[in-house]
C-alpha cells in the first residue's frame, strides 16, 4: 500500500502579494543607501530580490506574473537605445578609483552615473527591458554582452547573491574581473587621470566589478518602475549618485562608447 502524505501547504490570503511586493522594493531602496555609501558589494543582494520579483521558469512564478502585471508594467531604463551591430559601449558607468583599506592599494571599479533628471530614462516593456544590453563589445559574430536578465540571474545563482558556484558565466566573469573592456597603460599621463600614481607600475590598470555598477542602476530602474506602477508614495527613495562620485580620487569620470566607425579608424 502506498503511504499517502498530507498536503501541508494553504493558499495564501488576498493581498499577501502586495505585501511581499512592498517588502521587496524596501529592501532594493535598504541595498541602494548602502552602495551609495559606499559599500558596494551590498547591492549583490538585490540580485536575489530582483530574480524573486521578475523570473520566470519552469519550476518558478515570479511576483510580477502572481499578481498578473509583469506584461503590462512599463519599466524606466536609464540605458540608452543603442543599435549598432558592432562597437563598445558600457552606458552610463564610468571609471572611479578609491583609496584601499589596504596601504598603499587602489580599488579601480565603475560607478552607475545618471543624468541628474530623474526624467531622463526611456520607457520599455518588460521583455525589451529585460533583454537590453547594459554591456556590449565586438560585433555580431562574436561579441561580449551584458543583458538584465543575464547580470541578475548570474549574481544570484551563481556569484553569491543566493548561491556562491565554483563556476561562473565567462562572459560575466570577464567583466567582473575587468579581463574584458578597458585597461590602462601606466604612461606618464595615466597617473593624472587616475588620481594616484602609478610610475613604477609594470601593468595595466584594470577596473574591476562593473557587475556592482550595472547591479545598481537595474535597482534605480526597478524602484522608480515599481513605486510609479503602484503608486507607493508611502516608499521613501533618495538615492545619492554623488557621495561616491565626489570621494573618487579621478576627478574625471571616464565613460567609454565606440561606434563602428570609431574602430575603422
Amino acid at each position: 500500500m502506498k503511504k499517502k502524505f498530507k498536503n501541508d501547504n494553504t493558499h495564501r490570503l488576498p493581498g499577501d502579494e502586495k505585501i511581499q511586493l512592498q517588502d521587496s522594493i524596501k529592501d532594493l531602496v535598504s541595498d541602494a543607501n548602502r552602495y551609495d555609501y559606499g559599500d558596494f558589494r551590498a547591492i549583490k543582494r538585490s540580485a536575489v530580490t530582483l530574480r524573486l520579483l521578475f523570473y520566470d521558469t519552469r519550476k518558478q512564478t515570479c511576483l510580477l506574473t502572481h499578481l498578473g502585471d509583469k506584461n503590462k508594467i512599463i519599466m524606466q531604463s536609464f540605458r540608452e537605445r543603442v543599435t549598432y551591430a558592432k562597437g563598445l559601449s558600457y552606458g552610463d558607468i564610468y571609471m572611479a578609483s578609491f583609496r584601499s583599506h589596504t596601504h598603499n592599494e587602489y580599488y579601480n571599479t565603475f560607478l552607475f552615473k545618471p543624468n541628474k533628471s530623474l526624467n531622463a530614462y526611456f520607457k520599455e516593456n518588460f521583455n525589451k527591458w529585460w533583454n537590453q544590453n547594459l554591456f556590449f563589445m565586438g560585433d555580431q559574430s562574436k561579441h561580449t554582452k551584458l543583458t538584465r536578465h543575464k547580470l541578475i540571474t548570474t549574481i544570484a545563482n551563481q556569484d553569491g547573491g543566493a548561491h556562491f558556484d565554483e563556476d561562473v558565466d565567462t562572459s560575466y566573469l570577464g567583466l567582473k574581473t575587468g579581463q574584458t573592456g578597458i585597461s590602462i597603460k601606466p604612461t606618464p599621463g595615466a597617473s593624472e587621470l587616475l588620481g594616484y600614481d602609478v610610475s613604477g607600475y609594470d601593468h595595466n590598470i584594470i577596473f574591476k566589478d562593473i557587475s556592482l555598477a550595472y547591479m545598481r542602476e537595474v535597482v534605480h530602474e526597478a524602484i522608480l518602475s515599481l513605486i510609479d506602477y503602484y503608486s507607493l508614495e508611502n516608499i521613501i527613495y533618495q538615492p545619492n549618485f554623488d557621495y561616491n562620485w565626489q570621494r573618487k580620487l579621478n576627478t574625471i569620470g571616464g565613460h567609454f562608447e565606440i561606434a563602428p566607425d570609431d574602430l575603422n579608424k
